[in-house]
């Protein structure tokens, strides 16, 4: 399929900020939706933005929300979100309402959406319950196509420091000697490697259902 619109939100998280730039240079795409609460860093004839101050609102955009391909990016952690409600708010329900708002578009085709790798409803672990819970409720929907991507600790640049991903960079630094020729990396994935499997998986347009391991990952941004 040529001329698509794709659809992303959480736009200018890590994954997502990559998509944007990756979607734009997509000779497939001919436009892309951006869906943040303030104006995105990357500037392009191709690019849309839709502000969405309060992701609550999300409903009262979606006369603006039509497109083939929908991409979901929105991701936050506890400690940013600042309590379990506001982290299961941006990581299970706003995914949840954009799922099914790109459902009820007529010119739907599929949707990509970023979870974790560990995602379990019923793991003892709050954050992969979450991620869970998530992927429980996106199968129930019965979608056309969709396509989850289940990253481990993401590789990028973030304004925030993290520890775990500083030490991640160093072994997986040191990895790379023995493995480079397999691209594949021990407990890490770079959001680039993310982003370009979603979109390689998006460019072969199969309906159903699939789900998709950092190897996974790697292997089709590689492919």
């Amino acid at each position: 399929m040529t001329n698509k619109k794709a659809l992303v939100i959480g736009a200018t998280g890590l994954v997502g900020k990559q998509l944007v730039r990756l979607l734009l240079k997509e000779e497939s795409y001919d436009s892309v939706v951006a869906i943040v609460r303030h104006s995105h860093e990357i500037k392009d004839p191709k690019l849309i933005e839709i502000i969405v101050e309060d992701f609550d609102d999300l409903k009262k955009h979606q006369n603006k929300m039509n497109a083939h391909d929908f991409y979901c990016a929105l991701g936050t952690t506890r400690k940013k979100a600042g309590s379990k409600e506001a982290f299961l708010k941006i990581d299970v329900d706003y995914p949840l309402a954009f799922a099914r708002i790109a459902q009820e578009q007529k010119d739907f085709n599929q949707l990509l959406i970023v979870t974790a790798v560990g995602a379990n409803s019923s793991s003892p672990l709050f954050y992969n319950m979450a991620k869970g819970t998530l992927e429980d409720k996106l199968q129930e929907l019965n979608l056309k196509s969709l396509k989850i991507f289940q990253p481990s600790l993401l590789l990028g640049d973030r304004k925030e420091y993290r520890f775990l991903e500083e030490v991640a960079k160093v072994i997986s630094a040191i990895a790379s000697f023995f493995v480079i020729a397999s691209k594949k990396r021990v407990g890490a994935i770079r959001d680039v490697e993310v982003a370009k499997s979603m979109i390689q998986v998006a460019n072969k347009n199969e309906e159903g259902f699939a789900r998709y391991k950092p190897s996974q990952m790697i292997d089709i941004a590689y492919s």
